[in-house]
């Protein structure tokens, strides 16, 4: 499985773009060590919660900064993403994970991406971020 960066993704905010190609490369890396069963899940899933919140923080900034009306169910969004993170990594000796983990990712990136995030583009546009 392999996501690929396409114009539809993008808010039109270059900062945020930038980021979200990162977490496609992120996601790519993580879903290849999935379908090799490698042992370096671990790692790549550290790095992919450590940049995810590099991302979100990104976000919140511009959210207090332009007084986003939407910053609270965003930032819910967030939460619930970080909540499910933790409840994959306690149960990581499950067999079951991997394609949980694998299908959840992919869903919620696309998912948020495409819906969250594009609802936020128009509004930091007309504040004059791009």
């Amino acid at each position: 499985m392999i996501l690929t960066w396409q114009p539809i993704y993008s808010v039109n905010v270059v900062e945020i773009d930038e980021q979200h190609k990162k977490l496609f490369g992120i996601l790519n890396n993580f879903f290849g060590v999935i379908d090799k069963e490698d042992k370096n899940i671990e790692n790549i899933l550290e790095e992919l919660k450590k940049y995810a919140q590099y991302h979100f923080d990104t976000e919140e900034k511009y959210f207090k900064k332009f007084n986003y009306p939407e910053t609270e169910n965003h930032i819910k969004m967030h939460q619930f993403y970080v909540e499910k993170i933790a409840e994959f990594e306690k149960r990581k000796s499950d067999e079951k994970i991997s394609l949980e983990l694998r299908d959840f990712l992919k869903n919620w990136w696309l998912g948020y991406i495409q819906n969250a995030d594009q609802k936020y583009s128009d509004f930091f546009n007309q504040k004059g971020l791009y």
